[in-house]
Order: C-alpha cells, then structure tokens, then sequence
C-alpha cells in the first residue's frame, strides 16, 4: 500500500517537472507580458511600437544618459522611476539597440561639478532650483536627458512646468509626456532626411527680426525657407508644410490658386492670419485711439471654402495678459490689464465641458497646455463644407468674452480697473481651428480654359477638384509666432514673452504650442497621440506626511515587530500546551 502511493508521488512529481520543462521550453520561443496596471502604463502606443521595431534594421545603438540621480525630492523619484520603467520597455521592443544610465550632474569636487554644468548648458540643459521641505532647503535638480545616436544629439527637458514655476503638481503631466517626448526624439535623429517647412513672402509677411526666435525654434527640427509664390510655377509637393505669417498685402489670383493646389496635393497649411489691421502701435498718437481695418489679404473666400470663417471683429477677454509700460490710472498699479490681448487656451465651452465630462479640449496639440499670449486676435467661426472636413477647436479665450467690430476705435480708456468679468457676456471665441479631410478645391468649375492651359504648359502637377487627405491649422493672431525687439539694443524677446497681470513677467506656451501643431501637421503616424496618454499618480498628501511622520515612522517600524512577537508567545504556549496534554 506505501509502495503504491509512493509510485503515484513519484508519477505526479515527473508529470509537474515534465510541464514546467514543457512551458520553459515553449517561453523560449514565444515572450509576452501582460500589463494589468489600471492606467495601462507598460503598454506602448502603436506609432511608438512601430517606431522601435524599426530600430532592429539599423546597426547604431541610441544611448540615452539620464541626470536624474543623486539626492532630491520624493516626487522627483517618481519621475527618476518612471523614466526607468519606460526606458526599459524602449530597450526590450527596440531589440536592446536602446542603452541608457542615470547621471548624478552635481557629483564630483567643485570644478568637476562646474565643468559638467558648462557642458549641459552648452547642450540647452538648465538646472531647475526647487525648495526641499523636507529638509528647509534649495537644491538643484537636472529633470533632462541627452540622446546620443552617432554624431547626433538630442536634448530632452524632462518637466513640464505648468506656470513657468515648479511645482509638486508638474510631476503628473511631465510623467504622462515621457513616452512622446523620447519617442520623437528618436525618430528625429534617425530620419535620414530633415522635413521642408517653408514661410511664405511677398504679401507684406512678418520678417526678420520679428521671427528670429520661431525660425530657429524651426531650424533645430526643419529645413526651412522663404519663398515667393510670384516666384514660382507651383508649389513644390516635396514641401511638407506651407506658413503664412500675419499677411498684409493681398493674394493675387494666381497665388492663391497655387495654395489651393498644393493643398488638393495633400499639402500641409500652418495659416496666422488676423481678421482687423490692428497693432500697438496704432495707439500712439495724441488720442491714444484707433479705429482698426479690414485686412486686405483676400483669403476669406479660400479659408471658407476649407470649413472656417475669421471674422473681422476683435475679441477682449477679462482674462488678459498686460500690455508692459502701461499704468491703470493716478497712483493706480502699473501694466494692468488690456483687454485686448486675450489668454487662449483649450477651453471646452459650459455645454461641451457638460456633455463630455472634461474640463477642456483633449486633443494632443493642446493637452496639458500652459495658457497662450494673442494679440488683437479675431473670433473664427466653422462653416458647413460640401468635404466632409473635421473641424476640432483648439484655441479658445475664456467664457469672460466679448467682441468689436469696426468702426468702434479701441481706446486706452478701456483700462479701468473698475471694469469687472459679468461686463463679458458672449462666452468662449474660437481663436485656432484645426482641419482635417479631403478639401474641395475653391476653383472647382471656376476656372478659365486659358489658365488651365498655362499651369499644364509650366509641367505642373495635374489640377484637382477633390484633394488627398490634408491638414491645416487656422489661428486668428499673425502675432502668436512673433518675438518682440528692443529698439535701442536689437535684443530679441523670446516668442510669447509677456506679462501676466497677477504673476508678473512669464513665458507663455506660444512656441509649445506653435512647435505641437507643426509636429501634428507633419506627422502621419500617429506618434503624437503619445500626448494623450495618461499615467495616473497617487501621491501622497504632502503636507499631511511632513506632520505625521513621527507617527507614521513607528507604525512601521514597531508594529511588525509586535505583532511578530505575539505571534511568537502564542505559537509557543499552543505548542507547550500540545505537548504537555501528549505527555
């Protein structure tokens, strides 16, 4: 009878070693894993799983160096960890061709310490100085990362700031950017040849130095150029995107017949383009008024013909930027408040917010995006299209609103401080619109024999009446994409410098913006859908831990420890007491 049931253990225990070995060898040829996290962290994009397994036919590794070690604050390891966690993924899916550490910048002695801070200044990187509660103290913390493939390097700024100033709260956002922000760098240093972006001229464009900061912020990703279209016969179709800057001269027939082309082409259309002529410097004078103008650059019937209308009004927003110099009144605070340089940003209107449950636009362009500074900017209105286009807001100003159409001057008597948000009643206007479809060309059936007799004697493309799928993205301020210059020194202000009227002076998320909808025009792989992706973090009540930690501490530390030792004292008496009933 044993020997039968220790032949059945024996049996059972050669049947057990006999699947493990079978599932060993079958993990061997087949790998997967399974993501069982709510947020799906693990789980890649599918543009970001495409992108690194095409990594495998290439023979140089990216080597990705990290300056997120050393001592700071617990936040920043979530984001140390979360860098980690991603990466790894990256190297597993790119077939190890991704190698990466982790860099403590501020190790060392001090010239060691100095040189390394030369050197990642050189490379853009800046050091983010924050407050360590924990300890009462300032730090330094490097929240960057450098990729490196052959000769190429690529600099990533790690953080998000929210307002321009650190906060705990950043870490969130700056966590669910890390997939996007490592995954277009990549694919930026391995493409072989630089997208062509080219501005427009000939039709009174903004020109340098007023585009100096947005044509280098361009030049680090594009090649890029001027081009006249009275210069041309067509525009190229090797052009990836097309930029008209502030216009104020208007579009001949033919130029715009070349534009309209070049979109039924499939072409990419970044459009700035103000609905009233109107300028700081109008105000100036004696009155310190002006009465604003149409603008004369004839491009209202095009952009109606693709889905948008820009209205020849201005908006004001009670929630504004200032105009720096400016004072309020006698003894009043100074740059207060103009009304005219409304904050955009991605607002859902009350029954949009109502209907989705969101508190603003989820798109990629603009999620998680800092406030943008416009100028005079016009309301745009969408238009019923023959196309089917799709047509997604993306710019809005606050529901505190209002518009002007002309001939009410704009007035610096519109500074007052006795002025209040319930006198701005006509809600969110729409400032930038993004198109998406198969455009109907504006000269469908319009066009005489003898001008489609000359564009196929110049050997251009054939004309279309229906275009391949295109995108565009209209904005109602020319001035978004402007950098201001000092007139004594020609010193360039940073594109979106401004003044907030409650924080003082600030960057705001023009260039961000800016450089987002030119990556989405231009990508069709969907990588920056990665925008989207959110990673939600639980942390802990900061405040609350600071003052508990005593507590919490001996929670921890004592409790295991006594309920091992009654754990102990009974086992042992119920042990004693076994025995002894035995005896």
């Amino acid at each position: 009878m044993k020997n039968s049931k220790r032949i059945q253990s024996l049996v059972w225990l050669l049947m057990l070693l006999a699947i493990v070995v079978v599932i060993n060898l079958l993990g061997s040829f087949v790998y997967t894993k399974f993501d069982l996290t709510e947020d799906k962290r693990f789980t890649m994009m599918n543009a970001t799983n495409k992108l690194l397994a095409s990594l495998e036919k290439d023979t140089t590794a990216f080597t990705i160096e990290i300056y997120l070690e050393g001592e700071f604050p617990s936040e920043f390891r979530h984001l140390q960890n979360a860098t980690r966690d991603l990466l790894n993924v990256f190297r597993e899916r790119s077939g190890n061709l991704i190698d990466y550490r982790f860099l403590n910048p501020l190790e060392g002695n001090d010239t060691e310490r100095k040189e390394m801070q030369q050197k990642l200044g050189k490379q853009g990187i800046m050091p983010l100085q924050i407050m360590d509660k924990r300890q009462a103290r300032a730090m330094l913390v490097f929240p960057s990362a450098v990729i490196r493939y052959g000769n190429q390097i690529q600099a990533i700024n790690l953080i998000e700031l929210g307002d321009g100033y650190y906060q705990p709260s950043d870490i969130d956002p700056s966590i669910n950017f890390l997939e996007y922000k490592f995954a277009v760098a990549i694919q930026k240093l391995k493409q072989r040849q630089r997208p062509r972006i080219v501005l427009l001229n000939g039709h009174g464009e903004l020109q340098r130095p007023f585009t100096n900061d947005f044509e280098k912020a361009l030049f680090e990703y594009y090649d890029i150029a001027r081009l006249d279209l009275s210069q041309v016969n067509q525009i190229d179709s090797n052009i990836n995107l097309v930029i008209v800057q502030k216009p104020q001269e208007a579009f001949s027939y033919d130029d715009q017949f070349k534009i309209d082309q070049y979109v039924m082409n499939g072409g990419r259309m970044l459009w700035m383009v103000d609905g009233l002529n109107m300028a700081d410097d109008s105000l100036r004078n004696k009155s310190a008024q002006a009465v604003p103008f149409e603008n004369q650059h004839d491009l209202q019937k095009l952009l109606f013909n693709y889905g948008v209308r820009i209205n020849a009004n201005l908006i004001a927003s009670f929630d504004a930027a200032s105009m720096i110099g400016l004072q309020s009144g006698q003894g009043q605070k100074a740059n207060p408040k103009w009304f005219y340089y409304p904050l955009a940003f991605p607002y859902l209107t009350p029954i949009e917010a109502k209907e989705s449950g969101k508190n603003s636009i989820d798109h990629p362009i603009v999620k998680n995006m800092d406030y943008v500074l416009t100028k005079y900017a016009s309301s745009i209105d969408t238009v019923k299209t023959k196309a089917s286009i799709t047509k997604i807001p993306l710019l809005r100003s606050s529901k505190y609103s209002r518009v002007q159409y002309p001939p009410t001057p704009v007035s610096l008597d519109a500074i007052d401080p006795a002025i209040k948000a319930d006198a701005f009643t006509k809600g969110n206007q729409t400032i930038a619109v993004l198109l998406e479809g198969n455009f109907e060309s504006f000269f469908r059936n319009r066009l005489p024999p003898e001008v489609t007799s000359k564009w196929a004697s110049a050997g251009n493309y054939p004309i279309k009446a229906q275009g391949n799928f295109a995108k565009m993205i209209v904005v109602s301020d020319g001035d978004i994409a402007k950098n201001e210059v000092y007139p004594t020194s020609g010193k360039i202000v940073p594109m979106g410098a401004g003044f907030h009227p409650e924080s003082g002076p600030r960057i705001f998320a023009n260039k961000e913006f800016l450089m987002n909808s030119i990556e989405y025009l231009l990508d069709d792989s969907g990588l920056i859908e990665a925008r989207s992706k959110e990673i939600k973090l639980r942390p802990l009540d900061q405040e609350r831990a600071f003052k508990e930690e005593t507590k919490w501490q001996l929670i921890n530390l004592a409790l295991p420890l006594i309920v091992l030792s009654v754990f102990g004292v009974i086992y042992s008496w119920r042990r004693r007491k076994r025995f002894s009933k035995k005896k």
